[in-house]
Parts: C-alpha cells; sequence; structure tokens
C-alpha cells in the first residue's frame, strides 16, 4: 500500500466529519472481468457521501426539504490502483475535504480492502443548486461552519482544478437517449451514467483488454429525460479524451488513462 496514503487516511480519520462505510460487492456492479466497473465505483463513491451527509444532517434530500437545495457534482478525479472483486468487502473512506469561495466544498474518498490496501482513491468538487431555478446557491453558514472540524491539510488529496478540454478530432462516437431510469432524485442524468456512456466509443474488445487507472471527470450541464446525446473519443498519449454532447453543447468531459488488464 502506498504509506502516503495510509497516512492520509489514518488523518483523515482523526475528523469527526470522517465516514467509513462498508461494502460487499454486488454481482449487479461487476463487468464481463468479473471486477468492480468504473461506473459503479462512482455509484459507489456517491452512497458514501450519502451515509456521511445524512449523519451530517446536510444531505440533499434534507436540504431540498429545508430550502429547496441540492448537492451537485461538479468534478470527480479517480485514481485505480486495483478494481475490487465480486464477492470481496471492502470499505470506503471519506469526509468533506475543504470550502472555497462560499460556493464550492470539497470531499475525498478512499476505498480499501480488508487487509487496510488502499484500491482506489478520488478528489471530488461539489456545488449546492437551487431545484428550482437550477441556479447555484451559496453554501449556507451553518453547513461553512463545518471547515472548523476538517482534518489536517496532509490528510486531503489534491483537489481537481482546471478544465478538461473535449476531443478535437473524435475518432468513434455513439449515440443514445436518455432513459427513465438514468434519472437520478434532482432529475436530471445521474452522475455515474456520464462516464458509463462516455466509455462506450471505446469498444468491447479494449473494455475487455484493459483496466482504467485514472479517470478525471469533469460535469459541465445536465441532461434530461428524452436528450439525444453523442459520445466521442480521441486517443491521446497516455489514453483518451472523452466528451458528452447534446447537439454542440458540452454536458461533460473526461481524461482516462489505461493498463493492460491482468490475466
Amino acid at each position: 500500500m502506498n504509506t502516503n496514503l495510509k497516512q492520509k487516511i489514518e488523518l483523515l480519520s482523526t475528523s469527526s466529519l470522517h465516514e467509513v462505510v462498508p461494502f460487499r460487492i454486488a454481482s449487479s456492479t461487476v463487468g464481463p472481468g468479473g471486477r468492480l466497473t468504473l461506473p459503479h465505483l462512482v455509484r459507489m463513491f456517491q452512497e458514501a457521501a450519502m451515509v456521511n451527509t445524512v449523519r451530517l444532517k446536510i444531505s440533499s434530500p434534507e436540504l431540498m426539504a429545508e430550502s429547496g437545495l441540492s448537492w451537485i457534482l461538479r468534478r470527480q478525479r479517480i485514481e485505480c490502483f486495483e478494481l475490487p472483486r465480486m464477492g470481496q468487502q471492502v470499505s470506503v473512506v471519506t469526509a468533506p475535504s475543504g470550502f472555497a469561495r462560499q460556493l464550492q466544498t470539497f470531499r475525498d474518498f478512499h476505498i480499501v480492502n480488508d487487509a487496510g490496501e488502499t484500491l482506489a482513491v478520488a478528489s471530488t468538487q461539489w456545488l449546492l443548486m437551487d431545484v428550482n431555478s437550477r441556479r447555484l446557491r451559496p453554501i449556507p453558514d451553518h453547513i461553512a461552519l463545518l471547515s472548523q472540524f476538517l482534518a489536517p491539510a496532509a490528510a486531503h488529496l489534491n483537489q481537481p482544478s482546471g478544465k478538461i478540454a473535449p476531443p478535437e478530432e473524435p475518432s468513434a462516437t455513439t449515440s443514445s437517449k436518455v432513459a427513465y431510469y438514468q434519472l437520478d432524485f434532482n432529475e436530471h442524468l445521474t452522475n455515474p451514467v456520464f462516464p458509463e456512456l462516455m466509455l462506450e466509443p471505446l469498444g468491447a474488445d479494449f473494455l475487455q483488454a484493459h483496466r482504467p487507472t485514472l479517470a478525471d471527470i469533469d460535469f459541465r450541464a445536465e441532461a434530461r429525460y428524452g436528450d439525444e446525446v453523442t459520445a466521442v473519443i480521441e486517443p491521446t498519449g497516455d489514453g483518451f479524451q472523452h466528451a458528452l454532447l447534446r447537439g454542440e453543447e458540452l454536458l461533460g468531459t473526461m481524461k482516462t488513462s489505461w493498463a493492460p488488464t491482468e490475466g
């Protein structure tokens, strides 16, 4: 295990804001190779965040009921060292990791196996949206005050920053329509489906022979039920640039890196 990551988890665990959420890798979350898929890894992180925010009484359902606000994921940078297998027991360690300009909050995730080895990490950026106007809103004072309970700075992963450029000369595309069961409780395309759609142009042969080592996802705009969307990719020196489009409108971008699948 990376010693630096082990130290970060230990420091993160000193904060009263941290959460340890156990998971068993279900058969419905693995792909043809029997390992957790990247979209389901995103779902696992999302579920751990919900467990933590419910305990802290700042979850989207509570904020929606109180003030019509909901958390939206703006950026997610995932590093994968090993994807867990079907039936494997793992835990997600998560906690808020910072606030910025009263508009952004950050959250870290570590997924560890029962031996305490880190399998993947993610650093994320979140914003608050008014569910009626669909506009961004400042973080309320009672949430911003949680910053006094953050773990030490040395516990935190590097915060994602900058924008991810879309492909300039796409080499492959796929098109689809947003389906009803791809929506979340905010009635827009749920976060895990963004990478799911953007990975599809890679094709089965590539995905069968490779595993992701990096997925840096930049969520730009909402997609709603029935929208026609197109995923495009372009090879780079160490992976691919991805984008999801609605016509000419950019909904999201992603950068990925890959390694050969172990035998």
